[in-house]
């Protein structure tokens, strides 16, 4: 009776949220975590003299259920593409007005976006109605550089996916940590065994997948701390999100650069060179200061966009079609702001134009010069502009490496790097969902 009690009664005070944003200029917004430069979250509500309300999701699976559920008008919504096609097919989305978007490009798209989005087609005609990219990237195998044989073990294995799933295939005592997302490591498991990822298995195949998960078991499933348990070197070798990943190398170049410089063994003119020995395979400098991480895409790997979306009970329609177009491009005015390469820069996942990327790419260029030392204070090394400045060409750097722009394996038959994630009902997903959870045990 009390959980029924507590259920009507938050069922009655979302009611009520809903019921007063409907009344006045608040934009509500259902995104993922760390997942935009929050300063343009802020331009957005100065320039257009309104609230935006942020709530946070951590699966597309709860994006679904709070938009299905209808209990809070959600003017936008940030769902990765095979669940835009869900929500979609369910019609539980509005289709968008693309004439109020003029900073959408649907020309300047990156190839890889341009994929997912013939994909998607191809699955519902008229698809594209109804979404707007916001970022998109792959998915990799995040591994220690400073543990003997471990990079040749997952670089050079005759299967891209063994470094997750077979022990034998790596050296003794390696520490591996799964993402725990049982959609994302049900796939990667059917790479591993040359499963068709888009169609439900037999129950031998089911079987199959168990016995592999249960007998490598796992040092950890993890999600966020994966990527930090590896920088820290408390795990060797994760699955994980290529963005996650580039945040934390660009960061940590940026540290053994400044640790460098600050001890006297990188002069300011050599700085450049520094960056770029370490962003090289080799990764060493002087011997010294390496970065002691990196990442292995596999060219059949998880790829995706995540997306603006407007569902069906917005409350505020031409609000919500304001904020897409804002966070699409550049504002002229009193403000210059541009929320497109502020949220790509603040969040590491590649940009969805081609001209936003060239521009994330072109700091690659930053050069360094007797100025940038000036007013710089080693007290506050870590947080100066010299600091971002070394981070600034890092992320140029490693965009271009991590990023490729033309990543198409089969220009003939538009084979991009990395499929998308499959559309499963509910039952099938369950069904994964019982076998990972039993074998993680």
């Amino acid at each position: 009776m009390q959980k029924r009690i507590s259920f009507c009664f938050l069922i009655a005070l979302l009611l009520v949220i809903c019921s007063s944003c409907q009344s006045r200029n608040v934009l509500l917004f259902l995104n993922w975590g760390e997942y935009i430069d929050e300063e343009m979250l802020e331009e957005f509500e100065k320039t257009y003299h309104c609230e935006v309300v942020m709530d946070l999701g951590e699966s597309n699976e709860l994006f679904y259920s709070k938009v299905s559920a209808g209990t809070t008008c959600y003017d936008i919504v940030c769902p990765s593409d095979y669940m835009v096609l869900k929500m979609a097919q369910k019609n539980m989305l509005q289709e968008i007005d693309f004439t109020r978007l003029p900073n959408f490009r649907l020309e300047d798209r990156m190839p890889g976006v341009e994929g997912i989005a013939e994909t998607l087609e191809n699955k519902m005609t008229g698809i594209t109605s109804y979404y707007v990219p916001y970022l998109w990237g792959t998915w990799g195998i995040v591994y220690s550089t400073e543990k003997e044989g471990l990079k040749d073990a997952v670089t050079h294995a005759s299967n891209p996916w063994s470094s997750l799933f077979d022990r034998s295939a790596l050296p003794a005592g390696t520490r591996v940590a799964m993402y725990d997302s049982n959609l994302h490591s049900y796939y990667a498991a059917c790479r591993y065994l040359n499963f068709d990822t888009e169609k439900e298995l037999s129950t031998t195949e089911f079987d199959q997948i168990y016995k592999l998960i249960k007998n490598m078991k796992y040092d950890a499933w993890g999600t966020d701390d994966i990527k930090k348990d590896i920088v820290a070197k408390n795990r060797d070798l994760g699955f994980m999100w290529t963005g996650d990943f580039l945040y934390y190398y660009c960061e940590n170049i940026a540290s053994t650069v400044m640790d460098a410089y600050l001890a006297n063994d990188v002069a300011l003119e050599e700085i450049e060179a520094m960056i770029e020995i370490l962003t090289t395979n080799a990764g060493i400098y002087k011997d010294k200061y390496q970065i002691g991480f990196d990442i292995f895409i596999p060219e059949d790997t998880i790829a995706f966009c995540d997306n603006f979306v407007i569902p069906k009970h917005a409350q505020h329609y031409d609000l919500a079609l304001d904020f897409i177009n804002f966070m699409c491009g550049r504002e002229e005015g009193e403000r210059r702001v541009d929320p497109a390469f502020a949220n790509t820069y603040y969040v590491s996942y590649n940009a969805p134009y081609q001209s936003l990327y060239d521009d994330i790419v072109s700091l690659k260029n930053s050069v360094f010069t007797p100025e940038d030392e000036e007013g710089f204070h080693k007290n506050n090394a870590y947080d100066s502009d010299f600091f971002w400045k070394i981070y600034d060409k890092s992320i140029g750097i490693a965009f271009e490496k991590y990023y490729p722009k033309e990543e198409i394996l089969d220009e003939g038959n538009k084979k991009y790097k990395g499929d998308i994630l499959a559309t499963f009902d509910r039952k099938y997903i369950n069904q994964i969902n019982i076998i990972f959870n039993n074998a993680k045990v």
